[in-house]
């Protein structure tokens, strides 16, 4: 074994990456794209393989119990094993020499009670196995409860003196005001706070004004999701002027605006938005960056994601006033995505054409970008050209991630060559191309720009959903047989690493399939070819590294 391996420190980080945690709420699996979650959580495959590297050997076995009970994601787990007290129930395996009375209790910062079954024996035991004197769990810096029944409050009053971090689901309302009642007397600690209602709840929002204002000087991060409920304007602009607030997730409707709260949000960075169309989203936005550069609204934001629940007419216009709010800001991550209506309300049909321009009107404002995303419903479609790509690749130097939906009309390879090539810290795009026969050719460069073009050897992800290729005809016409090896020897040589071609970063998405799969049928011939493009891809990859 390698020395380095014999430091607790530096598998206990290796361990930390196995565990892949995310922020990707499982309890909204119909929306969850709405809003990232405040609280993160653990892929179970990783809970395995971490668990899997504990029973490997003597040397991997606590770091690895250590990072895994770091995290506990349900309440069995924290349960004495004493044979015969608690029931051990089937989908538990965990080997009984790592089940203590109590497991690991100093290890664990972050607890999730996913609320899957109602363990009131669990929690009564949790309960008796508390000290007075000590915190039972004295690491616990992040709490998840989702349990909204009265009765399980004194057990989660054991866990909050510590907290930082908490999510609550507040749906019942007897356990939204009793809580309420003890979180201003046990959570002291207080920094971030998230309120989850995953169905209509009688909450009065005067009533959640009411306990917020008790954390207006010292929240840094507010995460309200409430399911088709509005954040009214009178709490949007009282959450405005909270002077230390950093990150924020919101739903907002019509009775959100305006926004007229005075040099709103100066300390957010992260801004997270749900609303029924994207006219909402432009609304805030105007609101909070006025109609001018000089605006005081947000100067230290960085990061906008907002999702669009419904497509619409004038799509044209919105999004072309977005791309100009934009363009006037210093962000380094955007996500903006335009969501197709869900039945039985029906998709707005008419076509959309916009231009990604207004955006790259002031390329010194976009050196910081690292992340953009812009999907547009169905309908839309960006118009873009091979000089709109270098334009963006010399303005945004850092970009990490690019998608636009695959929507854009077809630039050329040339173009894709010089993104990758210019922007080496990119590691996925999202492109429609062009790589028919004729269509094969690029701009010009100037010889002092050449220096910049270096092969990408970050890059790991390249989507060419709905790009055409070859010509129309034949899957193997007699024209096109060194097309199908010089396309990929092209790639090879701007993106050395890239093994894999997708059809769509977007196709993860469940609620794009029926989209794509009823648009991108009649193009089986274009997506055979790519396949056949990225076997030979792979293979020149994989002659580089035997």
């Amino acid at each position: 074994m390698h020395r380095c391996l014999r430091l607790t420190e530096i598998l206990e980080i290796i361990f930390c990456l196995v565990l892949d945690v995310q922020f990707i709420d499982p309890s909204f699996d119909a929306y969850q794209l709405l809003q990232p979650a405040i609280l993160p959580f653990p892929n179970t495959k990783g809970r395995h393989t971490v668990l899997n590297l504990a029973l490997t050997c003597r040397a991997f076995r606590d770091p690895a119990l250590n990072v895994l009970h770091s995290y506990i994601g349900d309440i069995w787990p924290l349960s004495k094993s004493v044979p015969g007290q608690l029931p051990r129930p089937s989908w538990l395996h965990i080997p009984e020499q790592f089940r203590p009375s109590i497991l690991r209790a100093t290890c664990v910062q972050i607890f999730f009670n996913q609320n899957l079954h109602h363990h009131d024996s669990a929690y009564a035991l949790l309960l008796e196995s508390a000290s007075k004197d000590v915190p039972l769990f004295p690491q616990l810096r992040s709490l998840g409860w989702f349990d909204p029944r009265v009765e399980t409050i004194p057990a989660l009053n054991l866990l909050l003196p510590t907290v930082h971090t908490l999510a609550l689901d507040i749906t019942n309302d007897q356990f939204r005001k009793a809580v309420f009642q003890s979180l201003r007397t046990t959570s002291l600690h207080l920094k971030s706070l998230e309120f989850i209602a995953m169905v209509h709840t009688g909450l009065v929002i005067s009533e959640l004004e009411s306990f917020l204002s008790s954390y207006s000087e010292s929240l840094t991060e507010l995460s309200i999701r409430f399911f088709r409920k509005d954040i009214p304007n009178v709490l949007l602009e009282a959450i405005a002027v909270w002077p230390r607030l950093q990150y924020l997730t919101l739903h907002i409707g019509f009775n959100s605006m305006p926004l007229r709260a005075p040099q709103p949000f100066q300390a957010l960075t992260h801004l997270h938005i749900s609303c029924a169309n994207l006219s909402l989203f432009s609304s805030l936005l105007h609101s909070i960056f006025g109609t001018d550069s000089g605006t005081s609204g947000c100067p230290n934001l960085e990061k906008i994601y907002n999702i669009a629940l419904r497509c619409g007419p004038s799509a044209t216009g919105i999004w072309s006033e977005l791309f100009t709010i934009l363009a006037r800001t210093k962000l380094e991550h955007i996500s903006i995505i335009e969501r197709c209506n869900s039945e039985p309300h029906p998709c707005y049909t008419g076509p959309a054409f916009f231009e990604l321009r207004p955006f790259l009107a002031r390329p010194t404002a976009l050196v910081n970008i690292k992340t953009l995303l812009i999907f547009p419903a169905h309908y839309g479609s960006i118009t873009l050209t091979d000089a709109d790509v270098h334009t963006l690749a010399r303005a945004c130097p850092h970009l990490y991630s690019v998608s636009l939906g695959n929507h854009n009309t077809p630039v050329s390879l040339g173009a894709l060559g010089y993104i990758v090539r210019r922007c080496r810290e990119l590691c996925e795009i999202s492109l429609r191309v062009d790589a028919r026969l004729d269509a094969l050719g690029t701009i010009p460069l100037e010889d002092d720009e050449q220096m910049y073009l270096q092969p990408n050897r970050r890059l790991r992800m390249l989507a060419i959903e709905g790009s055409p290729i070859a010509c129309v005809g034949p899957l193997n016409p007699p024209t096109a047989p060194d097309l199908m090896m010089s396309i990929p020897r092209f790639l090879h040589m701007i993106a050395p690493r890239l093994a894999k071609l997708e059809i769509s970063l977007e196709s993860r998405l469940g609620w794009t399939y029926r989209r794509y799969s009823l648009r991108e049928m009649k193009k089986m011939d274009d997506i055979q070819r790519w396949k056949k493009v990225g076997r030979v891809l792979l293979e020149l990859t994989q002659g580089d590294t035997d």
